[in-house]
């Protein structure tokens, strides 16, 4: 199943057509991390529980995480911690995650399939993430997918976060790529509003992550779909 947003007026609807298979591919394609490519939230669900309980603050559940997670450490935080407490948590995840961040890590079904696949049509992609990128490019390498990818562009390393548009401009200029060429894949609404400050070609989502279907239907992507393989087939055609 195919999810479009209506262009005629404000509701979204749901259309069970597939893309027409002759769409020329875009030239680059950016892939959020979490949510989207990898499941990492047991291990992100580990590190705040310990993080919370060093704290004293009552522990999160696994959904709490899942929905709060995609805009940065700092801002989910701030979410589970409240405000007052949300300097001293950072720090403590910054420091403890590394210890525990491979627990029960995966890529979502498709992910290797969707990355080899355009590697192999010519299409530039990598990886845009509000992930810290030290820990984002070890993932990557953890789960034996970096060399699928032309880059891994994660935060802490400049002063910019999704979704910030110089985030966007740095990570396509350093691609040599073309925004107007350039479509984002992702889970989130902050994906969405990347791809949008960023003056990107397209937004297409999968609900593998925080949101659901219904959930990112209001935000306005290009489509939305199940998973990576109804989007591969839906968008790239193969």
């Amino acid at each position: 199943m195919l999810f479009f947003n209506s262009k005629l007026g404000k509701t979204p609807i749901n259309v069970s057509v597939i893309l027409s298979m002759s769409a020329p591919l875009p030239e680059t394609v950016l892939f959020d991390l979490d949510g989207t490519l990898v499941d990492n939230f047991e291990g992100i669900h580990q590190c705040y529980n310990d993080v919370m309980k060093l704290m004293g603050l009552p522990g999160v559940s696994y959904e709490q995480i899942r929905r709060a997670v995609g805009g940065s450490v700092n801002v989910t935080v701030q979410k589970l911690a409240g405000e007052d407490n949300a300097a001293v948590a950072t720090k403590l995840f910054r420091e403890h995650f590394p210890s525990v961040m491979m627990q029960g890590v995966k890529t979502y079904a498709g992910c290797e399939e969707i990355l080899e696949g355009l590697k192999a049509r010519g299409v530039r992609t990598a990886v845009y993430t509000n992930k810290d990128d030290t820990n984002s490019k070890k993932i990557m390498s953890y789960l034996k997918i970096d060399h699928l990818v032309d880059g891994v562009f994660g935060t802490n390393v400049h002063p910019w976060r999704k979704p910030q548009p110089e985030f966007t401009h740095f990570v396509t200029s350093t691609l040599g790529a073309k925004p107007q060429s350039t479509i984002m894949v992702g889970d989130s609404p902050f994906d969405i509003e990347t791809a949008r400050n960023g003056k990107l070609a397209a937004i297409h989502c999968v609900a593998t992550g925080s949101h659901t279907v219904e959930e990112l239907l209001p935000y306005g992507p290009d489509t939305v779909h199940i998973d990576l393989p109804a989007l591969q087939k839906s968008i790239f055609g193969f």
